[in-house]
Parts: structure tokens; C-alpha cells; sequence
């Protein structure tokens, strides 16, 4: 999928340099807004060693969109264990989910970039890793609810992983800001908001979930 050139020793840590500069300033700035003297200047090299990498900036942002299913494949940890209570079941893959984008911003940055560029995901995103994470989660709900459709399931996990990666996105000080919490206490509270409210949509909460926060 990466246009290039081919990775030698040699050249490798040069590579991997602008790979790393790479992937804030489009997290920041997307494709369009970043550009190839920007990158190389926080790499610290020119713009022909860049090109000698990379082609152009088309080849550069390939890489990088590459390596990002690599490094998500790489860093996602095993889900948690089955456990016969509901509640617990969820809250595990819940809090899993939210502190794996909360270490993963600027890849999840990149991807909603990307998809606001240009209305999709990237391909091989979307091949390895969010249709084996979809079928994941999916089996999941299907065991605590075998008669829904696939449809059904699907949406409810789209609309919890929408919900998880926009509030990821927020600065944590500024959210326990508006939640009315200390800074160390927002990301438990969500987690345990994220988790009632998919307890109430399954029908396994019969409360109505409140959002996180002190009275």
C-alpha cells in the first residue's frame, strides 16, 4: 500500500524519525493542511531526504495510515474475560475501549480526519481492524441478546464507539470541567455512564442511566 522507497538498516531510524513527525501534524493539521517542509523540519531533515523515503507526501501519508493499523493491531490488548454478570462483562470491554483511544489520540485523530477529508475510513482500517473489532463486539451483545439482528447489534456498538472516540477526543480537564468532577475522576465516570447506558439499551438496566457527575 506504501509508495516509497524500500526499508533498509541504514535507513531505518531516518524513516521511523519522520514517520513519528508525521502523525501529530496530521492528527492536528490533516493531509491537506499539512505540509512536506513542515514534517521534515520537525523530523530534521530536508525535503530531499523525505522524498527519498517517501516520493511525496501522497507516499508519506500511506505509510503512516499503514502503520496506524499496525500499531493499533499491536497495542490492543486482549479483551477481558467473560463473566456471568452482565454489568461487569461490559464495564470490562467499556473500559478497555476508552483507555485504549485515550492512549491511541493522535491515531484516532488521523482516522477522523480521514474520514472527514474524504467521507470513509482507509481501507485497510476498515479490512483488519474495524470489521474484526465490529464482529468482536458484536458477539458480545449477541450473547446477551440472541434475538436481535445483526443490524441492531451493529448499530448500537457504531453509536457506542462514535460516543467513545468524540469524548475521547475532549480535553479531560475541560470535560471533569463540565461534568462537575476533579480531573482524576472523569475517565471512571464515564466508563461507568458508557456502561449503564448500554446496560439500559440492552434491557438488562431497568433505571435510566444518569450521566456522570456529583449532586
Amino acid at each position: 500500500m506504501a509508495r516509497g522507497r524500500p526499508e533498509g538498516t541504514r535507513s531505518r531510524s531516518t524513516r521511523d524519525r519522520i514517520l513519528e513527525a508525521a502523525l501529530p501534524l496530521f492528527a492536528q493539521h490533516g493531509y491537506a493542511g499539512t505540509s512536506v517542509r513542515a514534517i521534515a523540519g520537525a523530523a530534521g531533515v530536508n525535503v530531499a531526504t523525505l522524498a527519498y523515503h517517501f516520493t511525496d507526501k501522497e507516499g508519506l501519508y500511506l505509510t503512516v495510515v499503514q502503520h496506524l493499523h499496525e500499531e493499533l493491531q499491536r497495542n490492543l490488548p486482549s479483551p477481558p474475560s467473560a463473566d456471568p454478570a452482565p454489568a461487569e462483562t461490559i464495564r470490562g470491554w467499556v473500559a478497555l475501549g476508552w483507555s485504549f483511544v485515550r492512549a491511541h489520540q493522535d491515531h484516532v485523530r488521523v482516522l477522523v480526519r480521514h474520514v472527514l477529508d474524504t467521507g470513509s475510513l482507509p481501507q485497510v482500517i476498515l479490512d483488519r481492524w474495524s470489521q474484526p473489532a465490529l464482529s468482536a463486539a458484536e458477539a458480545l451483545i449477541g450473547a446477551f441478546r440472541p434475538g436481535w439482528s445483526q443490524t441492531q447489534r451493529r448499530l448500537l456498538i457504531l453509536s457506542t464507539m462514535h460516543l467513545v472516540v468524540r469524548l475521547s477526543l475532549e480535553d479531560p480537564v475541560q470535560l471533569a470541567q463540565m461534568a462537575r468532577l476533579k480531573p482524576g475522576e472523569i475517565d471512571e465516570q464515564l466508563v461507568d455512564w458508557i456502561t449503564q447506558t448500554l446496560l439500559l439499551q440492552l434491557g438488562l438496566e431497568t433505571a435510566p442511566a444518569e450521566p456522570p457527575g456529583r449532586s
